[in-house]
């Protein structure tokens, strides 16, 4: 549920979309007005730009968006959490089919060009096979005729259950470092977590542990710089509480929680943190989602398609017994990380196997009545007895659906006519912490936000070319309906209101929310969406705002420095148009887990014809500056 406080009523009623109209001088800030076409969607997924298939999968963090090839147009990368690692080439507003990178359990990566030697490289964090197989990531090159080599694993780095990949220049000697987190269990102490490996032009050496959360769960990260030194400060969430390590500037770091934070890095269950700097003061706001792990059972019915949705962990499960319309029931989306133990019907636990392609990908079953008669006499949950899915047919149409998992088990079951208990996740609000002076203070209701529901992932971006950057999000949703992403649009850094139609409305049911990524896929100076369900597929969304209702823009392409070959990582973007400055950092996203590498920074300037200045620091100190230059080009720094 999302609620605008008054001050937005009026965007909300027209379709909340806005640009700058003009400037008088270089010192007025230029005025906006809401579009007129209040049935227009933001956004219009596109089918076969890029070719996604449509199978129904897990996923690990946000689609990653980069110039693999270095051919000027970026590329898409995607995880399937258990099956490979897709990229996807653009080549020229077109997608190929995709390249695998990798198979297997594979979780966050970062790419980006850090040995220097013109070809980007990729590393992957591995996942630690539930604790009992700790491994260390691995890491690729790829060259600019799309050729992919496996280099190796990095053996001297601590094992982990591989979690996050960041890159940053720790120490302003113009080489990118590496930062990795790992889900390390209190009862696995041989696992590692929050390890930060300097870059001594060859490899990544000498490892230090940076502050970490009384929480093991705390193990996705963010880099920014909280306090405009021009050096990368790191925070670590997705757990009980946050940590944030200020840089020093020589490759060490500082646990500044306390002093930045405060009570706010108490703030539990975030999800992801969006690097936004909301109202153009020139300092990084955050903007953080909320909801926590999959860990609990769930269930959601729709009456309206007479659907239930459930979901199960670890753990015994038991929902309430159904009644079916017609004579079979029919079990869709049947989903399990890895399938520990069978699916049984009735009394006499037959085992079925359902039909599904590769990876437990989208199961399906349909079982007769006669198939499934009765339910285990005699058998309990205590001590695990019927371990795996159970389905049994209980007479007059009554079905009932429990048993026992280890790994994580989903489905939909269609043509429920009965009205069984849900069991839903409670409210957690998304909360805007803004930047004072280096320090966070919580404006998510000054700014007129109110999201009740749990959410997933955001990305910035200036969808209308306003000059102020506005949000699209993730929500966890309701697994037994479609999952509606949505768009906060930036009242000029006053308030939110959220889109009327953002046309992000995904297909598929028995998923949830799980990342967004902006991307102008054809260089047409929109911004487009790619966005993802866990359980689901990837979706590309074309903006769709017509040149009346979008504003002029201006696109800053950062390359490696030109003196000390510094990398675009980390990189500080500030324009100034019409007496309105705008700040990006290179390589910043709302993904906890991957590193992304888009180098073309895209900036609104709404009617502004011309930016005065454009200037580029990158983030070993290096600088460069350009003046006037035309709204509506490309520059290269």
């Amino acid at each position: 549920m999302i609620k605008i406080n008054k001050f937005n009523t009026l965007l909300v009623s027209a379709l909340c979309s806005s640009f700058l109209l003009g400037c008088v001088s270089n010192s007025q800030e230029p005025t906006q007005q809401p579009l007129s076409n209040k049935s227009s969607a933001l956004f219009s997924k596109t089918e076969g730009v890029i070719p996604f298939d449509k199978e129904f999968r897990r996923k690990w963090g946000a689609a990653v968006v980069a110039d693999v090839d270095q051919n000027g147009w970026e590329d898409v990368i995607t995880t399937q959490h258990g099956t490979n690692v897709l990229i996807y080439w653009n080549e020229g507003g077109t997608f190929s089919a995709p390249s695998v990178l990798i198979k297997g359990d594979t979780h966050g990566l970062g790419i980006s060009d850090y040995n220097g030697d013109g070809k980007m490289n990729i590393v992957v964090a591995q996942g630690g096979g539930n604790g009992g197989n700790p491994r260390r990531p691995v890491y690729f090159s790829v060259g600019k005729d799309r050729t992919i080599k496996r280099l190796g694993t990095f053996e001297h780095f601590q094992a982990s259950r591989g979690r996050s990949i960041k890159f940053l220049d720790a120490n302003k000697d113009a080489k990118l470092d590496l930062f990795a987190t790992g889900f390390a269990p209190k009862k696995a102490k041989k696992l590692t977590t929050n390890q930060l490996y300097l870059n001594n032009g060859k490899t990544f050496v000498n490892s230090a542990t940076l502050a970490i959360a009384n929480d093991p769960l705390t193990m996705k990260a963010i880099t920014t710089d909280v306090n405009n030194d021009g050096i990368v400060d790191v925070i670590t969430f997705g757990g009980r509480t946050m940590t944030l390590s200020k840089g020093i500037g020589d490759g060490s770091f500082k646990n500044a929680t306390k002093e930045v934070l405060g009570k706010l890095a108490n703030i539990n269950n975030v999800n992801n943190i969006t690097e936004i700097d909301y109202d153009n003061d020139g300092d990084f706001d955050l903007f953080l989602v909320r909801s926590p792990y999959q860990f609990e059972k769930e269930a959601y019915y729709n009456a309206d398609s007479k659907k239930l949705a459930f979901f199960a962990f670890n753990n015994n499960f038991m929902f309430d017994d159904i009644v079916v319309e017609g004579e079979n029931l029919i079990i869709e989306n049947i989903q399990e990380t890895w399938a520990t133990y069978d699916i049984h019907l009735g009394k006499k636990r037959t085992v079925i196997e359902a039909s599904r392609s590769e990876h437990y990908t989208g199961g399906k079953l349909v079982i007769k009545p006669e198939d499934a008669q009765g339910w285990p006499k005699g058998k309990k949950f205590q001590g695990k007895k019927l371990k795996g899915m159970h389905i049994g047919y209980l007479g007059n149409g009554k079905w009932r659906v429990g048993g026992y998992v280890k790994s994580r088990l989903s489905a939909i079951i269609s043509n429920v006519i009965s009205t069984p208990t849900e069991i839903k996740r409670k409210p957690m609000p998304a909360r805007l912490l803004e930047n004072r002076d280096g320090k966070f203070v919580d404006v998510t209701t000054a700014m007129g936000i109110d999201i009740a529901e749990q959410t997933t992932s955001a990305a910035a971006g200036d969808f209308n070319n306003d000059g102020y950057v506005d949000l699209a999000i993730s929500p966890y949703g309701n697994m037994s309906k479609p999952v509606e992403h949505f768009v906060l649009l930036n009242n000029k850094g006053k308030g939110f209101s959220k889109h009327a139609n953002s046309g992000l409305m995904s297909e598929e049911v028995g998923a949830t929310g799980v990342g967004v990524s902006t991307i102008d896929y054809d260089q047409d100076g929109r911004l487009d969406l790619i966005f993802g369900n866990e359980r689901g597929r990837w979706y590309l969304a074309k903006n769709e705002l017509s040149t009346h209702e979008i504003g002029n823009f201006l696109t800053v392409i950062v390359p490696n420095s030109s003196k000390n070959n510094a990398q675009p990582v980390g990189a500080r973007v500030t324009i100034l148009a019409c007496g309105m400055q705008q700040t990006q950092l290179v390589g910043a996203s709302g993904d906890g887990f991957h590193q992304m590498l888009n180098t073309r920074m895209h900036f609104g300037l709404g009617q502004c014809e011309m930016a005065e200045s454009v200037n580029v620091v990158w983030a070993n100190g290096e600088k460069k500056s350009l003046k006037n230059v035309k709204a509506g080009t490309k520059v290269s720094m």
